[in-house]
């Protein structure tokens, strides 16, 4: 078991406050922090370093010391004394980001910058640090320790992603472009004929007949030359009842941005591809996959192809389709009963949670303490970390923004998705920071944080109904992320090795209706330029996450299945954890298969319900 912190350690290592909002140090205060920082680099001195030895013997207890040899020994102590050198630079990121994510007065946009690019300049120099390097090397020979193996995992993965600053501002620049071509409103609606508009006027231009979009300085919008009025795409697809004229302006204004962005994505596809070269691979999507959970694009079409169905309704068509259909009723209820909920169903894992104040929680689990959860109100529930916990070292503080109106299902699903992230991030039993926060696979890293919403919810969110306006846009969403994430692995992959000789095709597998442009596919959606080939890892960790959840959810001891998944205290590969709760196979090309031939547990009388044979 993991050896209990004692609580008086919370007076150097938490900051209670009487309101969410002081859990965040002040701007200025971290920004002088941040620039005053010394490279962790700067304090290794060769093999001699071995850091802070306050935590050396105790931290590593749990290793049977007697197969420790003396170099295993002084490496251990090594890895710890890299933790504390990078603990305070790992911090300030998490902080700056919880900053960057709220809106900023322009000077302190300039500190926040700053600082990233300080951080960023640290986290380089730690990187091409020949110390490190050796240390790597040390750390590939000890295979009997699987947290160290986790950490080298991590390490690895920072390694193989690394960018220069030269490219980094290159692609970070060329993202800001697209993100701003694909949010800019200054788009006008051309009619040349009258045989789409909603209200014919006369037109003086009596061009062909055709739809068009260019940037002006309106909205999107319907314009003649003497008669001018603002309209969405999506009003117009409701109001509009022809399917040619709704499949005409939805495919209008899909290529929208691709005449101010098209520049910008090639450039991000230059860079990527470099990278890949780089690495000897022949392409990005390849390198990017390569050391995923689906590591090449061919398994990723195959999950793709696996998950493709008819959406309920064409794309242009979505509008009209929901304004016929209706939404689910449901009750509404209060912030508070729900978060009692919530947490009365957290308790059957073993966890506890304590009030410190009205708006901080102490979260405990299993009675190790985990760290404090601050919540504020907000217009949307979301979940910020303000720090995330290493054992031995600090407790995580999480902020949790509720919103207050939950007559929606949405809404309650999204307070229910926020509170297993607050207490998954919490979760984690690593000395090691990298080990906590990062997956060992891009595409298995929230796996237990998406079971744990499913188990949260399970009993107090309705699930949808079969005809329900929410079911719908559900349906469609999950074939729209199924097609872009096709149209995301065919643009970084090689000419010569495209997974999709045809897109269009695919297009038609889930929604029917034709689109004609595949050439405008790849520049409607933002996640194209910072996701790129890994799109698919949403829809991955979902699916896998429910047949994870369904396979599971009979056992008895539900408490050893969130241990497995998420405390994970042996340190436990993906791979050896999936055996556990899943048993074999767990080869990525077989659990393709058995969640898409899905899992089906025969119902059975209360009394009987554990009788099914459970892995754990």
């Amino acid at each position: 078991m993991l050896r209990s912190i004692f609580v008086i350690a919370l007076s150097s290592s938490l900051i209670v406050t009487t309101a969410a909002k002081a859990a965040v140090s002040p701007l200025p205060l971290l920004v002088e922090r941040c620039l005053q920082l010394q490279s962790p680099s700067a304090s290794f001195a060769g093999d001699s370093f071995t850091g802070d030895s306050q935590f050396s013997h105790s931290q590593f207890s749990h290793i049977n010391r007697a197969t420790i040899s003396q170099p295993d020994e002084a490496l251990i102590q090594q890895s710890h004394a890299l933790e504390a050198s990078l603990l305070s630079l790992f911090n300030i990121k998490d902080r700056l980001q919880y900053y960057r994510s709220v809106p900023q007065p322009p000077l302190y946009q300039e500190s926040l910058l700053q600082c990233q690019l300080h951080l960023a300049d640290m986290m380089a120099q730690t990187l091409n640090s020949p110390w490190l390097t050796q240390m790597t090397k040390q750390l590939a020979g000890v295979a009997y320790n699987q947290e160290l193996s986790q950490l080298l995992n991590r390490l690895d993965a920072l390694e193989g992603n690394y960018l220069s600053l030269a490219q980094k501002s290159q692609l970070h620049t060329a993202q800001a472009s697209i993100k701003k071509g694909l949010r800019t409103q200054q788009l006008t609606l051309q009619f040349i004929q009258p045989d789409c508009q909603l209200h014919p006027v006369h037109n003086e231009s009596g061009l062909t007949n055709d739809v068009t979009s260019h940037s002006e300085n309106t909205h999107w919008a319907h314009r003649q030359s003497s008669n001018a009025f603002n309209l969405s795409i999506a009003a117009y697809l409701i109001k509009q009842d022809d399917p040619v004229c709704q499949q005409r302006v939805w495919q209008a204004y899909q290529g929208r941005a691709k005449q101010k962005n098209q520049q910008a994505l090639e450039r991000i596809l230059q860079l990527k591809t470099q990278q890949a070269h780089d690495k000897g691979f022949t392409d990005y999507a390849r390198f990017s996959v390569s050391k995923q959970f689906l590591a090449t694009p061919e398994l990723v079409k195959t999950f793709l192809d696996s998950q493709t169905e008819l959406a309920p309704t064409t794309p242009w068509g979505l509008g009209q389709h929901l304004s016929q259909s209706k939404s689910m009723h449901t009750a509404n209820i209060a912030v508070a009963e729900l978060m009692e909920k919530i947490q009365v169903r957290a308790e059957t894992l073993g966890f506890s949670v304590e009030t410190v104040t009205e708006n901080i929680q102490r979260v405990w689990y299993q009675g190790r303490l985990l760290g404090d959860i601050f919540m504020e109100p907000a217009k949307r529930s979301k979940v910020h970390i303000l720090r995330s916990p290493v054992l031995g070292r600090q407790f995580g503080q999480v902020q949790l923004s509720i919103k207050q109106d939950l007559s929606r299902i949405r809404d309650q699903q999204g307070l229910v998705k926020a509170y297993a992230s607050a207490l998954a991030a919490l979760s984690p039993s690593s000395h090691y920071y990298l080990v906590n926060t990062k997956g060992e696979t891009l595409d298995s890293s929230n796996i237990g944080e998406l079971w744990l919403a499913l188990y949260l919810g399970e009993g107090i969110i309705e699930a949808y109904t079969a005809l329900s306006r929410e079911s719908t846009v559900s349906r469609f969403a999950r074939q729209l992320k199924v097609f872009r994430a096709k149209v995301a692995l065919n643009f970084y992959s090689h000419a010569s090795l495209k997974p999709y000789q045809r897109l269009d095709l695919e297009f038609i597998e889930s929604f029917t209706g034709e689109w004609a442009r595949p050439e405008d596919y790849p520049y409607n959606f933002y996640a194209i330029a910072t996701s790129g080939p890994l799109y698919y890892q949403k829809l991955w960790q979902a699916s896998l996450s429910q047949y994870l959840y369904q396979f599971t959810k009979h056992c008895e001891n539900q408490a050893s299945v969130y241990n497995t998944l998420v405390v994970n205290e042996d340190s436990k590969t993906i791979n050896q954890r999936l055996r556990i709760l899943l048993g074999e196979p767990v080869d990525a090309l077989s659990l393709i298969k058995r969640i898409q031939d899905g899992f089906s547990f025969p119902e059975k009388s209360p009394q009987d319900q554990y009788t099914f044979t459970c892995p754990i």
